[in-house]
């Protein structure tokens, strides 16, 4: 089992459109918990509205405070699609509803990474929104088995992502006191548009991570994917599942590494202007 958080450093490069696909794809049994503090964009989108907001978060918190949430975790969650094996934990649906769901983080970092139901392990995948909203699940990153930030490939999403990735090492560090913080962290870009603005290489060296995959710019489906709407025929063999399915393979073998013997300490490089952004600038 394992708890995997994707998160943003400013607002999400097609975060979510990448938690649903990847819960789609996973081979193996899995949760998609929507824990963005903004909104919830899946029930309205992808389950075209059809899903139940009362048995995700906001049922949660509701019984929080009388009741221990690790029994009732999986009560609470519901098939992500009719046809889709994977299961769902619905979340906010306006950012009003962020701070009575906040008290959640903290129990849920302990209980999702250990689910266990019919006596079969359940990995989670966490959309976690922008690292930096209010009462963002910072719990949830702290505790995660891997933490992938995705950014865009312009230069201030690069900055942006640079700067988050010290205060999710931070994060990771504070639970891994004897640990490489930057073991439980990689990269995934997502290119806002067909043109590539900075090459993968260059934004690996500029972040000081490992940048474990690129997905597509694929309006037929990616865009399209969250909302259900005039998907492709065969969009499951498209270029862009496909990517999903490499960032699944590339998230086992980041999971699957042995461990350093003992800390490392980071020191983080300069962000300087990689190859290929003056053809942007301006």
């Amino acid at each position: 089992m394992a708890m995997i958080c994707l998160v943003s450093a400013k607002n999400s490069p097609g975060v979510t459109t990448t938690a649903v696909a990847l819960a789609e794809s996973w081979p193996r049994p899995v949760l998609l918990a929507e824990c963005d503090p903004r909104y919830g964009d899946i029930v309205a989108g992808y389950q075209q509205g059809g899903g139940d907001v009362a048995k995700g978060l906001l049922g949660l918190a509701a019984i929080h405070q009388h009741t221990d949430i690790r029994q009732e975790v999986f009560r609470h969650v519901q098939p992500l699609s009719p046809t889709s094996p994977a299961r769902f934990l619905a979340g906010v649906q306006v950012p009003a509803q962020a701070a009575a769901v906040s008290v959640l983080w903290e129990p849920l970092s302990r209980v999702l990474p250990t689910l266990i139901v019919k006596r079969r392990t359940v990995d989670v995948i966490v959309d976690c929104g922008p690292l930096h909203a209010p009462h963002a699940p910072l719990p949830l990153i702290q505790h995660a088995d891997l933490v992938l930030l995705v950014t865009g490939d312009h230069l201030e999403q690069i900055r942006a992502a640079h700067d988050a990735v010290g205060t999710i090492a931070a994060q990771l560090a504070a639970a891994r006191p004897y640990a490489d913080p930057r073991w439980c962290l990689a990269g995934v870009v997502i290119p806002p548009g067909a043109r590539r603005h900075n090459a993968r290489a260059d934004i690996e060296q500029a972040l000081d991570i490992d940048v474990i995959a690129e997905v597509r710019h694929d309006l037929r489906v990616g865009a399209e994917l969250l909302g259900r709407r005039n998907l492709p025929s065969g969009y499951s063999r498209s270029g862009y599942m496909r990517d999903i399915r490499e960032l699944q393979t590339a998230i086992d073998r980041q999971l699957n590494r042995p461990a350093p013997p003992a800390r490392t300490v980071a020191t983080s490089r300069r962000l300087t202007v990689v190859p290929g952004e003056a053809a942007h600038a301006g």
